[in-house]
């Protein structure tokens, strides 16, 4: 079917797809920890007859078995080497029940943020979508749907990767899970945008239920002609006897379906938690119906007001930039109970006049004490500013959001937003979350800042986080590390702070190559120890690389004077960075010891002082 003709056939009649393959996989014996795809290849008649169920109550649309079924997710259950077959008999099953009346559409579901190789670029993305997208569209499929994304800029990727590879019409549609606030609009743009990168028809599916999905709709019908695909779950989960459960009736789902229908939805199916059972109301009440009238209403202007609302920002370091030389130095909180000695450093580190301690968040993966609650305790019993890191790797997005509004109450108003090493680095059976990355990270603590969680809901009051994101500019070439850097600053960032940098030449690029940014950036300098410790940042750290005349110069220092030629080094590197024009040093300690930072605060703050009588004089 071509595109014309696909949008040509929902804006004249509304069409009817299936409900959940999940659902009734797993109502039939399959396990939830099963991989559904892979029942493609394995039990092709348990899948199959899933589709004859939903064809033979009359529905008009049907989803292949591939909602998982890229390279990534595969790769987890090790079944990357079956993406082709597995999303091949996808299509030939869907096709065998569909016959010559029903439309086959190839689902095609969102990522993992980080892949068993780690978090995946934007080139990474793309290219798994392409592949899986080209599979389906060369296996005859009709059209393609992808659904059940929460990440706006990853369906965006996956819509323009799609659009690369074929020339079918594309349903592309976001889960949303809860109303309020100014954040509906914002979604409701992105989405009706993507009908620029090649959607044909974009919605919603999966979340709350039809009742959270039919606000969305009827807002969207409000704004554009876009044709509208609407495709709930039965209803929220709810977990009963140790499995979740959607416990509304087929009767009721049918009824907010011909709400959603009048609403504006041109396309109506089910998600999670509905069956034949389900579909067959819907059908029985909605086929051959003709869409809603669209009756477009202006949009509301942007809440300009809220900025107006919000309290102004309590003081941090960035406030002194440009008044003196910013020393920032990090204090790592306990693997254990014991934080007495972080807190007794942070105090020696306040007397010698530093601006403010970083607490780091179980870098490495290695299981320290929260650095929240850690910067709480900073800040409270010692009075110095913390800048507590804020990893993705160990909350999902709901826990993130709690974290974060748990923080503010606290106190906390300055978090260095990270990806986070993986947790299989630390080969004690934990497992990544990555529901975003740092860049998604950082967008979700610029809406606490507008007063609003990630789905658009108020929380009352906004936060006032001021936002850090890291450089690792250490590689063989910046470019790269500098494009995903201005991503950073578009999404919110306003301060940025570096990996340890050993390379003076790297050093003077990075300051040239980040000025037009016009955000502060805070060269990291880690003082070495000994040429054990310079061998093993440079071979196993990620990040790290110190140049041979730096790691001669560790080899050659005596044992005994191996951390004075450490604090040297560590010097000179810090006189390069202001001499480049740094507005502060983010001094590192090693193994969390802040004697080292206490020899080269009171250098860092006689240079700045001779550097300033110097300007005075000029």
């Amino acid at each position: 079917m071509t595109r014309n003709g696909f949008v040509d056939r929902v804006l004249e009649r509304v069409l009817i797809a299936d409900g959940a393959m999940g659902t009734l996989l797993h109502e039939r014996g399959v396990p939830w920890d099963s991989s559904f795809e892979d029942l493609n290849r394995t039990a092709p008649e348990m899948v199959l007859r899933v589709h004859e169920d939903y064809v033979g109550v009359g529905c008009e649309l049907i989803e292949t078995n591939t909602f998982q079924a890229n390279r990534i997710s595969l790769a987890r259950r090790s079944l990357e080497e079956h993406v082709a077959e597995i999303n091949q008999a996808g299509v030939r099953l869907a096709r065998q029940a569909a016959g010559a009346d029903v439309l086959v559409a190839g689902a095609i579901g969102p990522l993992p943020r980080a892949s068993t190789e780690g978090v995946l670029s934007p080139d990474d993305i793309a290219a798994v979508y392409r592949e899986q997208a080209a599979l389906l569209a060369d296996s005859g499929v009709d059209l393609l749907i992808l659904e059940t994304f929460i990440d706006l800029d990853m369906l965006l990727a996956a819509t323009s990767a799609a659009r690369k590879v074929c020339d079918l019409p594309i349903i592309s549609e976001m889960a949303f899970a809860e109303l309020g606030g100014s954040g509906i609009e914002e979604a409701i743009r992105a989405l009706l945008a993507l009908e620029v990168h090649g959607a044909d028809v974009v919605g919603g599916n999966c979340g709350s239920g039809p009742s959270g999905l039919l606000p969305y709709i009827r807002r969207m019908a409000e704004t554009s002609e876009v044709p509208l695909s609407a495709i709930p779950n039965a209803s929220y989960p709810q977990y009963v006897d140790g499995r979740y459960l959607f416990l509304s009736t087929p009767e009721y789902l049918a009824e907010r379906a011909e709400e959603i229908v009048r609403a504006g939805a041109n396309v109506i199916g089910g998600c999670c938690g509905t069956t034949p059972e389900h579909l067959k109301l819907i059908v029985e009440r909605l086929k051959g119906h003709r869409p809603a009238k669209r009756v477009l209403k202006p949009r509301p202007s942007p809440p300009v007001q809220l900025y107006e609302r919000i309290e102004k920002r309590p003081p941090s370091f960035l406030d002194d930039i440009g008044k003196r030389t910013l020393i920032l130095v990090e204090l790592d909180p306990p693997k254990g109970m014991d934080y007495a000695g972080v807190l007794d450093g942070a105090r020696a580190l306040k007397i010698a006049g530093v601006d403010a301690i970083t607490s780091a968040e179980n870098s490495l993966a290695t299981i320290r004490m929260s650095s929240f609650v850690m910067g709480h305790l900073i800040q409270r019993e010692v009075g110095l500013p913390a800048i507590v890191h804020c990893a993705c790797r160990d909350r999902n997005l709901i826990g993130q959001q709690s974290e974060l509004m748990g923080a503010a109450a606290l106190g906390i108003n300055c978090v260095l937003a990270l990806t986070g090493d993986p947790a299989s680095m630390a080969n004690i059976g934990a497992s990544s979350v990555y529901d975003t990355n740092s860049i998604g990270l950082i967008k979700l603590i610029a809406r606490l800042n507008r007063g609003e969680n990630m789905a658009g809901a108020s929380i009352q009051r906004p936060t006032t986080f001021v936002i850090g994101c890291a450089l690792d500019p250490g590689g063989a070439k910046l470019d790269g590390q500098l494009k995903r850097l201005e991503r950073k600053i578009e999404a919110g960032a306003q301060f940025v702070m570096t990996q340890p940098l050993y390379d003076p030449d790297r050093i003077r690029e990075m300051y040239e190559r980040t000025a037009r940014y016009g955000v502060p950036v805070f060269v990291g300098i880690m003082p070495l120890v000994s040429r054990r410790n310079a061998e093993f940042l440079h071979n196993e750290v990620p990040g790290i690389r110190i140049p041979e005349a730096v790691l001669e110069r560790m080899r050659s220092a005596p044992p005994e004077r191996a951390k004075e030629e450490g604090i040297a080094i560590a010097a000179e590197l810090i006189e390069t960075a202001l001499e480049a024009g740094a507005p502060g040093i983010y001094l590192i300690p090693p193994f969390s010891r802040y004697e080292p930072a206490l020899k080269l605060v009171p250098l860092i703050k006689q240079w700045d002082r001779t550097r300033r009588a110097a300007q005075a004089r000029r």
